[in-house]
C-alpha cells in the first residue's frame, strides 16, 4: 500500500490525548446517534496522533495491520464505530509509544517499542 493509502485506514488525532471527561462525553455522544452524512462513521477505532509525517512507512504499516484486526474484532461485537473507546497510538520525540484507550486517564500509558505497544493493546 501506498502512504496516502495506509493513512487512509486510520484516525488522525490532531487534538489531545483524551484526558479527561470532555473526550469521554463526546464519545459518548457520538454513541448515542447513528452515523449519517453530516455525521459519518469513523474509518477505524485506531487513531494515530500528531503529525502523520513524523511515523514511517514500515510503523503506518504495523499500526495499519493492528488497526484492521481490530476494527474487524470490533465490528463484529458492534454496528457502529462511533462512540468507541478509541485505541490512540503515539510515536513520542524521546522513542516512547504512546498505547492507550480515550478514557485511560492513569496507569502505564507508553512502550518502548511500537510492537510492544501493539501487543499490550492486543490483550
Amino acid at each position: 500500500m501506498k502512504r496516502d493509502e495506509l493513512l487512509n485506514h486510520v484516525e488522525i488525532n490532531s487534538g489531545g490525548y483524551g484526558f479527561g471527561i470532555c473526550s469521554v462525553a463526546t464519545s459518548m455522544m457520538w454513541a448515542m446517534d447513528e452515523p449519517s452524512a453530516d455525521k459519518p462513521d469513523l474509518k477505524s477505532t485506531v487513531a494515530i496522533c500528531g503529525d502523520p509525517e513524523k511515523y514511517t512507512d514500515e510503523e503506518l504499516e504495523k499500526i495499519v495491520a493492528f488497526a484492521k484486526r481490530h476494527d474487524e474484532k470490533y465490528d463484529s461485537m458492534f454496528r457502529y464505530r462511533r462512540g468507541c473507546n478509541m485505541i490512540l497510538i503515539g510515536k513520542e520525540e524521546n522513542g516512547r509509544w504512546l498505547r492507550k484507550r480515550l478514557s485511560w486517564e492513569y496507569g502505564p500509558m507508553y512502550s518502548p517499542t511500537l510492537d510492544e505497544a501493539i501487543a499490550v493493546m492486543e490483550r
